[in-house]
């Protein structure tokens, strides 16, 4: 894994600000999962979270790298088609576990986006993550710290192998499941990953 060098400040908080808003990746605890936050309106930063992670900058043959959000009125910067079927989930399942899957405003970065103009976003929990999303009131990067087919990371000793860093975030994770994945784009719920919420709660 290689750390890039940083003038920010030493407190883990303000640091990882700092690196976020100057364009850096970094890795850190969500709820259940050890994930990458970047800028998630920043081209080139989600394009090195997409390389961090392997994934092929096209947009075919890619799963899109979902979002969280500082706050439920930011949904506004990554969508204008927050369908009746959306709310209904964001108010049953706001702040949580549950990404919903909405209709994406144009000119998002490539991978935040599916071939059908989809984007993935979540108000989270109570996570360092969700800190650092409201700290900076940016939408943040919400993909797993790893690479396809490893193993979830756990804990900041499960990054080793990550090359292209700024800073890890120390700190310990319960594991998956991560969250439900639903694409609410239409009138009927379309459960796309069990994760966490069970797909019962969700329909």
């Amino acid at each position: 894994m290689t750390l890039k060098s940083s003038d920010c400040d030493n407190k883990w908080l303000e640091k990882a600000a700092c690196m976020i808003r100057q364009g850096d990746v970094i890795a850190l605890p969500f709820e259940r999962l050890f994930g990458l936050a970047a800028n998630a309106l920043d081209p080139s930063a989600v394009a090195e979270v997409a390389s961090i992670k392997e994934r092929p900058a096209e947009s075919s043959g890619r799963q899109p790298i979902s979002v969280i959000l500082p706050t439920l009125a930011s949904i506004s910067r990554v969508s204008e088609d927050i369908t009746p079927l959306a709310q209904q989930l964001i108010r049953r399942y706001w702040p949580g576990l549950v990404t919903i899957v909405v209709r994406a405003k144009p000119h998002l970065p490539s991978p935040l986006v599916s071939q059908s103009g989809l984007i993935g976003v979540r108000l989270p929990g109570p996570s360092k993550a969700a800190t650092l999303a409201t700290h900076t009131d940016l939408v943040l990067t919400a993909t797993s710290a790893n690479h396809k087919g490893q193993k979830d990371a756990k804990s900041d000793e499960d990054l080793a192998n990550l090359d292209g860093l700024t800073m890890v975030v120390k700190g310990t994770v319960s594991g998956p499941p991560g969250s439900t994945v639903v694409d609410a784009s239409g009138t009927v719920p379309i459960v796309l990953r069990q994760g966490f919420v069970s797909i019962e709660e969700v329909l």
